[in-house]
């Protein structure tokens, strides 16, 4: 193991050059994963193209970095290094400063060193999962499939293991199908409002790390991963978001993870379990965004988008158009500048936010949760004729 040290000019996995066939380089932080890093491993051992046949392993490599671990993680990475020598498996211990030693830094600095490996080779495809995840045996190729149909960035769909949700209680199994269900929807009415593309019904609310894919291009015109210590991906999305990347939210991308109540991060999908685990069966005291918010909100964006691709109004014309779609924002010209200047409508549709935030009023309280999906449920019906909702999907 490295000492201790401040990640500076030193990166990781320097000593070991890439090889020229690798196109997708996977990343996956480890810290103290004994429980499950074998069998994260073990998901990379078999992988299939989307018609079912073996994928050419040396067109990937997957690096592993254990940092501050305590357990038998590392040991268990080398067996199975050892094992498993047709796999391009390269793991580096390191015992980080307390002030690098949480996952948005090891993220981070992770997927900068995808990126400049894939560099070497003319760029590729960075994909990220965690340790205590199982990916699905076509998850590497279904994601380059949906890439090679448009998307620049893809969110798999991070479902909970069966052996997972058998450990968990009567009560926050209840709340996370719930919550579940709510999310889906909500994506649902997106894609039926927004219509976008290359994000088109079914699709999923899904853009986190246990299972997300970004290509070199893309990333280097994001800027990377923001300097947060937690929620990484949360901020990472908003930031692509802001440079209009095109991002899929595929069903057909899966990952398999484990349900622990007692989490690495400050905030996250254990947090939360165990947020509903503390809940019980006080199911009134789960509020959440309304349906009507949720409408408006979206219809409000798709509006929005719209007056942006006309991008020559006078500032009389954009004035009177921002007050039909947005009348609870006082506009002023600093946003009109913004919406002739800048060069991405996420870069301005974000400032349209925070000025919203600072002069709007809150026209829509939260309701129970069981109230917004019934409403939601009415509201995609509205927008879907005949057609079924996806959240059969579940």
């Amino acid at each position: 193991m490295k000492n201790p040290i401040k990640q500076s000019d030193e990166s990781f996995f320097s000593e070991t050059d890439i090889l020229p066939n690798v196109k997708s380089s996977i990343v996956i932080p480890v810290k103290d994963e004994e429980k499950y890093i074998l069998k994260t491993l073990a998901s990379f051992a078999d992988q299939i193209d989307i018609f079912g046949e073996p994928i050419n392993l040396q067109q990937f490599e997957i690096l592993v970095l254990a940092n501050n671990c305590t357990d038998n993680s590392v040991n268990l990475i080398q067996q199975f290094q050892k094992k498993h020598p047709h796999l391009n498996i390269y793991l580096e211990e390191v015992k980080l400063l307390p002030g690098q030693a949480n996952i948005g830094y090891v993220r981070r600095k992770l997927m900068e060193c995808a990126f400049l490996r894939l560099s070497k080779n003319g760029g590729g495809i960075i994909l990220t999962t965690d340790g205590d995840t199982m990916v699905a045996p076509d998850w590497i190729s279904q994601t380059l499939h949906e890439i090679e149909n448009g998307a620049e960035a893809v969110g798999g769909r991070i479902l909970l293991s069966d052996e997972e949700l058998s450990g968990l209680d009567e009560f926050t199994l209840l709340h996370h199908f719930r919550d579940e269900k709510y999310h889906l929807l909500i994506a649902e009415l997106e894609g039926k409002i927004i219509n976008g593309s290359f994000d088109c019904n079914p699709r999923h609310h899904q853009h986190f790390n246990g299972s997300f894919a970004i290509t070199t291009d893309c990333y280097s015109r994001s800027g990377g991963v923001p300097e947060v210590k937690y929620l990484e991906d949360c901020a990472f999305f908003e930031r692509l978001e802001g440079v209009d990347v095109r991002i899929r939210h595929s069903h057909k991308v899966k990952v398999y993870t484990s349900a622990r109540c007692v989490g690495r991060t400050e905030i996250g999908l254990s947090y939360q379990l165990n947020v509903w685990k503390n809940l019980g069966n006080h199911i009134e005291d789960y509020f959440v965004e309304s349906s009507a918010s949720i409408t408006y909100r979206l219809t409000q964006k798709r509006n929005l988008r719209t007056l942006w691709d006309l991008k020559s109004p006078t500032e009389s014309d954009f004035q009177k158009s921002m007050k039909e779609i947005a009348p609870e924002i006082i506009v002023n010209s600093e946003i009109y500048r913004s919406f002739l200047q800048d060069h991405y409508f996420g870069e301005w549709y974000k400032k349209v936010m925070q000025l919203k935030r600072i002069t709007g009023r809150n026209r829509f309280p939260p309701v129970q949760i069981d109230i917004a999906i019934k409403d939601l449920q009415t509201k995609v019906q509205e927008f879907s004729g005949c057609d079924l909702a996806q959240t059969s999907i579940l």
